[in-house]
């Protein structure tokens, strides 16, 4: 059954794949493209900086220093985003991914883990803030598009339930949730089990951390919202080199919901055809030019792979340095610990 719904969210994505090719106008899409010539590379430069505002983002939320330098947290990130972007595991995969790279350079498990929550807690906290700034300007600029309002409320509604959910789940601790959630249906979770000390561990790290640093917490989620921020300018700085300028508050409006869209084809690799299709609809919403929601789109596109094969390298790379070297006694003894 989980194999058959995977191939039909592959399936809707080549649909809307498909969509997005048979509305696209391909010369122009084309002249656009040739228009960039050597400029092309500077459509990566903006979210190289998000990269780093969001390194900076995950560095506040850990409940001690991790140890290990901010290139590394930098080449860590950077794979493990890599990870999410290409393999369609709802952006859990990436952050495991994340805490079992930390363990290879001496940070335990737990600290990894407890920093893993605390970051994603403070970007979706950050994301909702630009989603309703978003929506705000939508509904001034996004004219009298039936059921544009109701769905700007909706998607602002869901993503605070979301974030109070984050906050519920933390505050009760993640066993508790999943050994209730096992009872109601009357499940065995030996895994869950198993690890009852370890999950317990990280739950403690967790709520010891909001107590203990509220401020670093505020300061995570403000460096995400930079990040969401400055994802605007790759946008705004393709529709200036293509000669298509739009405002800065058509750039937010198309970036903060563009997010929405990757999050709903989170099962679908890469969000295929999801992100193009969302990228020009809400581009019409928001007035822009199809030629360039089209060539967006295509150029965005092009990023991610860019980055996701630069993320890829970043992981063989690490797989060969523990491969030549053995793991330090306090290395070995945090990861026995954990």
């Amino acid at each position: 059954m989980k194999r058959i719904l995977k191939w039909l969210a592959l399936a809707l994505g080549l649909v809307l794949l498909g969509w997005y090719v048979s509305r696209a106008d391909l010369e122009a899409i084309g002249g656009a493209l040739r228009e960039l010539g050597w400029l092309a590379p500077l459509v990566l430069l903006p979210y190289f900086c998000v990269y780093i505002a969001d390194c900076i983002g995950w560095r506040m939320a850990f409940p001690e220093k991790p140890g290990v330098s901010f290139l590394t947290l930098l080449r860590i990130r950077w794979a493990g985003e890599s990870f999410n972007n290409v393999i369609p595991s709802a952006y859990v995969g990436g952050e495991a991914l994340k805490v079992f790279l930390l363990r290879g350079h001496g940070v335990p498990g737990g600290v990894g883990a407890a920093s893993a929550v605390v970051s994603k807690t403070a970007q979706t906290v950050a994301q909702v803030l630009l989603i309703t700034l978003a929506s705000i300007v939508f509904w001034q600029i996004g004219g009298n598009y039936p059921g544009l309002r109701p769905g700007m409320m909706a998607v602002f509604v869901c993503g605070v339930l979301v974030v109070l959910g984050l906050f519920w789940i933390q505050k009760r601790g993640l066993l508790s949730v999943l050994s209730s959630i096992a009872r109601a249906a009357g499940l065995q979770l030996k895994a869950v089990e198993s690890r009852r000390e370890k999950i317990q561990a990280v739950d403690q790290t967790i709520s010891g951390f909001y107590r203990r640093h509220p401020r670093r917490f505020l300061a995570s989620t403000g460096f995400y919202l930079c990040g969401w921020l400055l994802d605007t300018t790759e946008i705004l700085l393709v529709s200036h080199l293509l000669e298509m300028p739009i405002t800065w508050w058509q750039a937010l409006c198309v970036e903060a919901f563009t997010g929405v869209a990757k999050a709903l084809g989170m099962w679908i690799p890469g969000s295929l055809g999801v992100q193009e299709s969302g990228i020009v609809m809400l581009g019409r919403l928001a007035g822009l030019p199809d030629a360039l929601s089209f060539t967006y789109a295509l150029l965005r596109r092009a990023r991610e792979i860019v980055f996701a094969l630069v993320g890829w390298a970043l992981l063989y790379g690490h797989e060969q340095v523990f491969s030549m070297k053995p793991p330090s006694p306090q290395s070995t003894h945090d990861v026995g610990r954990q």
